[in-house]
């Protein structure tokens, strides 16, 4: 149980740095973006056109709530007893507190990087260039967002007593 503990220790700083790699760089491209965005900006498109628009200040707003919602689900992450089971037994329950740690750790950091990257596409297309690809790779994020507690129940529920 030792190995599997530092396993996920390691896989969480892994994800922890990746996270906060990214963040730095997002917030360094934005300082120096910064004069180059128009004061009001797009916040909401349909069929591709803009159609809601706000002050560029969200672009700083963005980043601030993904940081709390980082906090907020690394309590959950270090609480995995706190969680509802399917077929838990005192047999299982230390590797389905591992699994639901290793599962809340990855909907953190990428729940955290997807608001990166839309942040990311909003300052591309405020400043008139292409952000399809920031676009894509947030949908990809929210997507594994969305699979992982799926994966982990069907995984669950398959468990044997």
């Amino acid at each position: 149980m030792e190995k599997a503990k530092d396993g996920n220790l390691k896989i969480d700083y892994v994800l922890a740095f990746l996270s906060a790699f990214i963040l730095i760089y997002h917030l360094t491209t934005l300082v120096i973006a910064w004069s180059d965005i128009p004061n009001q900006i797009a916040i909401h498109y349909l069929n591709g056109i803009p159609d809601k628009y706000g002050p560029k200040y969200l672009l700083i707003v963005i980043p601030l709530i993904g940081v709390l919602i980082w906090f907020l689900l690394g309590i959950l992450v270090r609480k995995p007893e706190k969680f509802n089971y399917i077929n838990l037994t005192e047999a299982n329950k230390d590797l389905q507190y591992m699994k639901a740690r290793r599962i809340m750790s990855v909907i953190q950091n990428t729940s955290f990087i997807m608001l990166l990257f839309v942040n990311k596409a909003l300052i591309r297309g405020a400043m008139g260039l292409e952000y399809s690809f920031q676009l894509s790779i947030s949908l990809l994020l929210l997507a594994i967002c969305g699979l992982t507690p799926l994966y982990f129940l069907i995984w669950a529920f398959r468990l044997k007593q």
